[in-house]
């Protein structure tokens, strides 16, 4: 059979509008899989964070999902019964999973665990939009091509304007559209988007969708969204940053005292008491009591990861002499801190706000400090890999005073299987200061538990407080993390496979 029989060489080549149609498609396809991948991995960040365990199932789902609607689509394309309108119908109808499937992530971590859970959540919320945007530059090369001997060419193009569209999608989601939308607002106006492309579509090549079938559903889409935006009784604000998913609740705890709350990723990262301003995590209670022998010659504070500036508040009111530098990496946390928490009622001129990311902060200064407080975390539980390598606790000791002490604030239990994440962690801290100790914010508390540990090291023994206080005995197990090896996620998702328990 000659080339000839298979795809003539007489069909006309798409010229024109036609053509820039064409590209639009293709451009406006591989932005919407962006967008919904970006958009997609901060849906889930509540549950599953924003470490590598999350994004590894969510770009492996999409990656995957992608090249089965290529396969599909070729095919698709080939026997010509069902057009690229519909299949854009479809990807829009689809793309509103996210916004429906509001609780499905918490289903699948209940039922498959920490990692399977988030691939679960990543197939049945995002694969199946992103399957059929995967089929889209198959029947575009098809509907771009005259000849075999241009399809090279004409397939080239097309994949190029699908990319161009991926580039633009990544930086306009995450650096315009997610602080600009809400993520339900934001997927209703991406899944309306591919229905205007399915109209688009059935203008351009035909197949066009009954106009009730666009229609319709972007209205329904839109009403979507909008109900999904709206914020529970208990939230006073949320929105997306750069950086995360934030928002500030205020309820009713325990204990009946009214708490002020804000969230990042979906973990309490600040909480204070409505009545006082005073922090109500038990572990900053217990800091400031750890470090009360020695407070006196603490004149100069550092204070890694401000939040709603609850902890270094708490040491101003407590030692108004105390200069604290607090390093921040996302602004927005730091205007809610003075819109909604004790940061905003009063001036504190002794506490300074840097927002720096913390390893960038501490190799670019000389300042010394008798006091360094690392409060960070991704998520529920995950501190960033990035600060718990030997090379940042160097960098953290190297800003010490002679008789500096370090602290941190971590969460894990201090027995059972979980414990390897801390055990690895007292294991580096190890390489850096000559003592290290682990002390307990509630002694009562089942070792398989997961709860606020503190760890205070120093660069010499005799500098660290002496206090009558629960210890954690955790040994120092395994190869030290370095910044090229720290497999955290890894470590800290054991906490999560095991199964949280609170209590």
């Amino acid at each position: 059979m000659h080339a000839s029989d298979d795809m003539p060489s007489t069909v006309r080549h798409p010229h024109g509008a036609r053509r820039v149609g064409l590209f639009v498609l293709a451009f406006g396809s591989g932005f919407a899989v962006l967008t919904i991948e970006i958009a997609g991995a901060r849906l889930i960040a509540p549950i599953f964070g924003l470490s590598a365990v999350p994004w590894t199932a969510v770009i492996g789902v999409i990656l995957a999902a992608l090249a089965v609607g290529s396969h599909l689509g070729g095919r698709l394309a080939d026997e010509g019964r069902i057009p690229l309108s519909s299949v854009l119908v479809a990807a829009a109808l689809t793309g509103a999973l996210p916004i429906l499937g509001a609780g499905v992530p918490w289903i699948a971590r209940s039922l498959f665990g920490f990692i399977g859970g988030a691939l679960a959540s990543a197939v049945i919320l995002f694969a199946p939009a992103v399957l059929c945007l995967g089929a889209v530059v198959p029947y575009l090369v098809q509907a771009d091509t005259e000849s075999l001997g241009s399809v090279g060419r004409r397939a080239g193009d097309v994949s190029a304007a699908a990319t161009a569209g991926s580039i633009a999608g990544t930086f306009m989601t995450g650096f315009v559209l997610l602080p600009l939308f809400s993520l339900p607002i934001l997927l209703s106006i991406t899944a309306v988007g591919l229905l205007l492309m399915a109209g688009l579509s059935g203008w351009i090549l035909g197949g066009a969708a009954p106009k009730a079938l666009l229609i319709f559903p972007a209205l329904g889409l839109g009403v979507m969204g909008v109900a999904a935006s709206q914020r529970p009784a208990d939230t006073l604000h949320e929105e997306q940053t750069l950086y995360s998913s934030v928002k500030v609740t205020e309820r009713e705890w325990a204990g009946g005292d009214m708490v002020r709350e804000l969230w990042q990723n979906g973990g309490s990262s600040s909480a204070e008491y409505v009545d006082t301003g005073d922090p109500a995590h038990r572990y900053a209670e217990v800091s400031a009591l750890i470090i009360e022998p020695i407070v006196d010659r603490v004149d100069a504070m550092l204070v890694l990861g401000g939040a709603a500036l609850s902890l270094p508040v708490a040491f101003s009111r407590a030692h108004p002499d105390m200069h604290i530098e607090v390093v921040e990496i996302d602004p927005v946390v730091t205007r809610l801190a003075g819109e909604y928490f004790a940061y905003g009622d009063s001036e504190y001129p002794n506490i300074e706000v840097i927002h720096e990311d913390a390893r960038v902060f501490l190799r670019g200064g000389e300042s010394r400090f008798d006091l360094i407080y690392l409060d960070v975390f991704d998520h529920l539980l995950t501190v960033p890999w990035t600060m718990v390598t030997v090379e940042a606790l160097q960098e953290m000791a190297e800003r010490l005073d002679d008789d500096g002490v370090f602290m941190a604030n971590v969460l894990a239990p201090v027995g059972g299987r979980g414990v390897v994440f801390l055990e690895r962690f007292k294991a580096t801290l190890e390489e850096v200061f000559p003592e290290v100790r682990l002390y307990l914010t509630d002694e009562t508390m089942n070792v398989t538990v997961i709860q606020n540990v503190i760890v205070v090291a120093g660069r010499r023994s005799a500098s660290l407080p002496e206090i009558d206080w629960p210890t954690a005995y955790v040994g120092a197990v395994g190869r030290p993390l370095t910044d090229a090896w720290a497999p955290v996620e890894y470590l800290q998702a054991r906490m999560f496979v095991e199964g949280i328990r609170w209590n």
